[in-house]
């Protein structure tokens, strides 16, 4: 039934027409269900590892992990598909169909699309002076230091996900520190990873994407559909001998204080958007490489998990949390999200046991750079 919110979901990509083909995928393409029995145990984590070839495959996969005790629903969505926000929006609107189906087992109604999927939808928001301001603006951010990644030395065979919690109790006591402050908790994270950044890599100036959610351009009321609406700020934080998480920690909110009312991280998405109808999708692919490439290092706040919108009926969930994807050494990123107060920090890569205990311990030294740092 959730098809019907994202048609996109059971088509492939054609690479040469640059469109969604419909493809006859039903659910057993897409669903999965494992049940464990006795005393045995299976990590969901490899199942969450898995890629999605977006060709030949349906655009998401699901896992139902169901043993004596609990079961692990496990979600992967095409990222091309839809950005953390729009999978949030997944998320609550599978939610709300189990709920109904629960309640009423005759319920089979499809929901429609909740609204455009492309950037013209928060672009017509814009008069077209403020268009031109954006396209012609400039940025104040270098490019990121080569030197600034970690030392992962990568195994292509087996994909890794490291993670750990910051729990209530600290979670709690951080953003009392943070309002205190007039900071936000991202801001505190985000100051935490680039000193724990500069730290391990040596470097002086740390420069790091940090995606921004584009449906703030959206109107009062506005639906917009389940899609990728990203943009990316820039942290760009230079650490001085001796400067204190403090220092860091106030040069980190006033960037992203001075980008949050600025328009310019419209600009990327703008450009590619009008390459899109204009270029062969070969030739948008070599733009984009040329014109914005992906960063070597980089950080992902995916936000808060609604406990009450994230809801199967009655059931109780004991945790949840959002990762993102898998990424090929030297690329590393670090993701965040929130659920029942409590915080997941994770980093997805193709790695060795060494470098799942190295980003572990990087995992690591940012909460203790956090946890020394506000009191």
């Amino acid at each position: 039934m959730s098809v019907g919110a994202i048609p996109e979901l059971t088509c492939v990509f054609d690479e040469k027409r640059h469109c969604w083909e419909k493809r006859p995928f039903t659910a057993e393409d897409m669903v999965c269900l494992i049940n464990v029995s006795g005393e045995g145990e299976i990590s969901p984590f490899p199942y969450l590892l898995t890629a999605i070839e977006p060709t030949c495959e349906p655009q998401m996969k699901i896992l139902l992990l169901r043993d004596e005790r609990h079961d692990t629903l496990c979600l992967i969505i095409n990222h091309m598909v839809s950005d953390g926000a729009g999978f949030k929006q997944y998320l609550y609107l599978l939610c709300d169909l189990y709920s109904k189906c629960e309640k009423d087992a005759r319920f089979n109604k499809s929901p429609e699309p909740l609204g455009r999927r492309n950037l013209n939808q928060l672009l017509k928001n814009l008069s077209f002076k403020e268009k031109l301001a954006i396209l012609f603006s400039k940025s104040d951010y270098g490019k990121p230091d080569p030197a600034i990644v970690l030392p992962l030395t990568g195994d292509s065979s087996h994909p890794i996900i490291c993670r750990t919690q910051i729990e209530k109790e600290q979670f709690d006591a951080i953003r009392h520190f943070t309002n205190d402050c007039h900071v936000s908790v991202n801001d505190m994270i985000l100051t935490a990873y680039i000193r724990v950044l500069h730290q391990i890599t040596g470097c002086k100036k740390i420069t790091v994407p940090c995606p921004v959610d584009l449906r703030k351009y959206k109107k009062e009321g506005q639906q917009c559909g389940i899609c990728n609406l990203t943009g990316n700020y820039w942290c760009d934080a230079e650490i001085a001998p001796g400067e204190t998480f403090a220092e860091t920690l106030q040069k980190v909110s006033g960037q992203m204080r001075s980008q949050k009312q600025s328009n310019d991280c419209l600009k990327g998405p703008m450009l590619f958007h009008m390459l899109f109808h204009i270029l062969p999708f070969s030739a948008v692919q070599k733009s984009f490489l040329r014109i914005s490439p992906v960063p070597v290092t980089s950080y992902s706040n995916l936000g808060i998990l609604d406990n009450e919108r994230l809801c199967f009926g009655g059931h109780e969930i004991e945790d949840a949390f959002i990762s993102t994807a898998v990424k090929k050494v030297p690329y590393f990123q670090l993701s965040v999200s929130t659920y029942q107060g409590r915080c997941t920090l994770t980093s997805s890569l193709y790695g060795s046991e060494e470098d799942q205990k190295l980003v572990s311990g990087v995992l690591y030294q940012i909460v203790q750079e956090i946890g020394l740092n506000f009191a």
